[in-house]
């Protein structure tokens, strides 16, 4: 498969095209991507859609939305116009996020994939309610995400959906009966992470033995792990709802000599990281954290043809962000494709009525609340990588 140009189709002479095309090449030459910057002169040529992303982590969003336009242009795009997704990195910055999205808006798209994170996509939740402009979000997981009105759509599960799963996992999985904590203070996904599965876990008769709690940029766990290895008998789990470099080097520390901590870990999304195992090495083996995807799990027809295509154009499997972004994608293409006059307010009402959706995950319906009622996967870490363990219908 070959993915189309991110440029703008323009109606311009044939010598003059190839004059522009040269100049281009040579001033592009070595680079894998053009990101479009400047808005397309002529709006009758394209139909545009506007993704926001936040390189380099998780970055593969971007990926994913660009296997979604790249299929649906093979199949004509939309009113046999091609589709153009305009590109815009926010660098986790609000501000730019909603700079960004203004810029979108004023240059024609008739929805907005993203942002990643779910602070970032509040903020722009806002813009696109006042602009009319529905979104659908990628990795961002906060129930607040949509709290700003009906234009704005989740296309990932929510935090605690995915908390509770893995409270109930552990439970009737694992047999587990005490569990520790361990959390990251002021990170709204970790703490948020943390109290669901804390009640959902006692609610099904576990015993929390310790709650503790590590700051953001935290390398030695001594004081943490200490308290963990004190309790006895031994915890059965640790529920560890990390985002960044710290919960590898958690776990690490925890299953060295010096504690020997036996207890299973377990954690959330976040960990999906392409870093994970070197990250935290043989320690990470045997832990189990929810996700929105796997590439080796239990697909639809569509899903493999994701998955097939995604790995042909990057070399590489397509990991749960990409598998967000390629979904959240489609759902709008899709919406477009059952409107009849293509405005942005029709795509949003067709958004809303997204029903059984199966793509690279599987989408029952949007909830009063247009959060994503979905599927979710366990992944395990075997043999020195992530595995799909189990896999969870909507």
């Amino acid at each position: 498969m070959i993915l189309k140009s991110r440029t703008a189709y323009r109606r311009i002479p044939f010598f003059l095209s190839v004059t522009i095309f040269f100049i281009i090449s040579l001033l592009l030459l070595g680079c894998e991507r053009i990101i479009q910057t400047i808005p397309t002169e002529d709006t009758e040529t394209t139909t545009k859609i506007g993704f926001i992303y936040s390189p380099p982590d998780p970055g593969t969003t971007r990926n994913g939305a660009e296997i979604a336009v790249a299929l649906a242009n093979e199949a004509g795009g939309i009113n046999d116009l091609p589709i153009e997704l305009l590109v815009r990195e926010d660098n986790r910055d609000a501000a730019l996020s909603v700079q960004h999205t203004k810029e979108l808006i004023a240059a024609g798209v008739l929805a907005i994939v993203g942002p990643d994170y779910s602070n970032l996509a509040a903020e722009v939740g806002a813009v696109v309610q006042v602009s009319g402009v529905p979104m659908v979000t990628t990795y961002p997981t906060n129930p607040k995400v949509t709290q700003h009105g009906n234009y704005s759509f989740m296309g990932a599960f929510i935090d605690p959906y995915q908390a509770g799963i893995m409270a109930g996992f552990a439970i009737q999985e694992l047999k587990a009966v005490t569990a520790a904590i361990l959390t990251e203070t002021g990170n709204t996904y970790s703490e948020g992470l943390s109290e669901v599965f804390i009640a959902n876990f006692k609610a099904q008769g576990g015993t929390i033995a310790t709650h503790q709690f590590y700051d953001t940029g935290t390398t030695d766990f001594t004081t943490q792990l200490m308290e963990i290895a004190a309790v006895k008998p031994d915890v059965d789990v640790i529920f560890l709802p990390g985002l960044g470099a710290e919960f590898p080097l958690a776990v690490k520390q925890a299953k060295s000599d010096e504690f020997g901590i036996s207890a299973i870990f377990l954690g959330g999304d976040g960990w999906d990281r392409p870093d994970l195992v070197e990250i935290g090495g043989i320690a990470v083996e045997g832990s189990y954290f929810a996700n929105h995807f796997s590439a080796d799990g239990q697909l639809s027809e569509t899903g493999h043809q994701f998955v097939t295509a995604y790995t042909a154009q990057f070399g590489i499997a397509p990991d749960g962000p990409a598998a967000l972004g390629y979904d959240s994608t489609v759902i709008i293409i899709e919406a477009m494709h059952r409107t009849t006059d293509l405005t942005p307010a029709a795509i949003r009402d067709q958004i809303e009525a997204t029903q059984n959706y199966n793509g690279a995950t599987t989408l029952s319906h949007f909830d009063q609340n247009r959060h994503a009622i979905k599927s979710l996967v366990i992944n395990t870490i075997k043999d020195g990588r992530i595995q799909f363990y189990q896999s969870i219908l909507p």
